[in-house]
């Protein structure tokens, strides 16, 4: 599986924040939504009906998020 990975330091934002950003960033470059969002375990969130997963490979601040 190919990712499209997003990466925001910034500390102002929530989980959240990032991840609807990171979203339509996908959906700007591939015209579609994303459905899965593997991110570091300390940014665990809910966002609508994707699925989010945490993974030791995902370093803080990264989410990859693909088909």
């Amino acid at each position: 599986m190919d990712y499209f990975v997003w990466y925001d330091e910034n500390a102002q934002k929530t989980s959240t924040e990032k991840i609807h950003e990171a979203i339509a960033a996908y959906q700007a470059r591939f015209a579609r939504a994303p459905h899965l969002v593997l991110v570091h375990s300390a940014a665990q969130t809910q966002v609508g009906d994707i699925v989010i997963r945490t993974e030791q490979t995902v370093q803080p601040n990264n989410f990859w998020l693909g088909i």
